[in-house]
């Protein structure tokens, strides 16, 4: 729906058969590609973790053998390469804020401006700061369900917007011993200012701010935001 209401793009896709090559950065196992391929797009898919990538290919075939045709690669999306350009580029899922430095986020932007066509679409969206600083916070979160148990220790440091949280996973095995995994996970909050100067230096055009899932506009009070940005179209010759 936002690429139909703000897309300048005309004419067949990049994609085979003429379809809209769309491109997937932190596409994880691959359920967003999966769904754009059901609606008619081709999509291409960048994660930086190889479990992740082989159960998006794994998914793709259980679901579909057609959709098999999904290309996933591994790579860092602040550094991502590609052989031509797409029709439409997302990250989504509070990606962007797993870019910790400023430096990866501007590069990701020139990145994507140029690996977009002209009028094509890169919507991303952004954790809030009252998703980073009080829903999560500094505390602690605890989930006991008969196959697993979970402890999530949250902290958030004002000075730098870093969000960094701890979780330990206990899951339940069929002899009823329990497997352990540690995670860290680490965000930083992005104000609309800074986001809105680094598209515009990366030559994109940003043209909406939309609470999540809905067209209606951003508040503070939001858990995310959804960023739409543009390409602007070839100047056109009057030579």
């Amino acid at each position: 729906m936002l690429e139909q209401k703000y897309s300048q793009r005309s004419g067949p896709g990049d994609g085979q058969d003429g379809r809209p090559l769309v491109l997937d950065l932190g596409c994880g196992t691959g359920s967003f590609c999966l769904e754009m391929a059901r609606r008619g797009y081709d999509p291409i898919g960048i994660d930086a973790s190889s479990a992740m990538l082989d159960a998006a290919r794994q998914k793709a075939l259980q679901i579909d053998p057609a959709s098999a045709g999904c290309l996933f690669l591994q790579q860092d999306i602040s550094q991502f390469e590609l052989y031509g350009t797409v029709d439409l580029i997302v990250c989504l899922l509070d990606t962007v804020n797993h870019l910790t430095r400023p430096a990866q986020v501007r590069r990701l932007f020139r990145l994507c401006a140029n690996y977009l066509n002209p009028g094509s679409l890169l919507i991303f969206d952004l954790a809030t700061l009252k998703h980073l600083s009080r829903t999560l916070g500094s505390q602690i979160f605890f989930q006991d369900m008969p196959d697993f148990t979970l402890f999530w220790q949250n902290r958030f440091r004002p000075a730098s917007g870093i969000s960094r949280s701890e979780l330990t996973l206990f899951s339940r095995r069929a002899d009823a011993a329990y497997d352990r995994h540690d995670e860290t996970i680490v965000e930083k909050f992005y104000n609309q200012r800074l986001i809105s100067r680094w598209l515009a230096e990366a030559g994109l055009e940003l043209l909406a701010r939309h609470a999540s899932l809905t067209f209606k506009q951003a508040h503070n009070n939001d858990e995310r935001h959804f960023y739409v940005a543009r390409k602007p179209l070839a100047a056109v010759s009057h030579q």
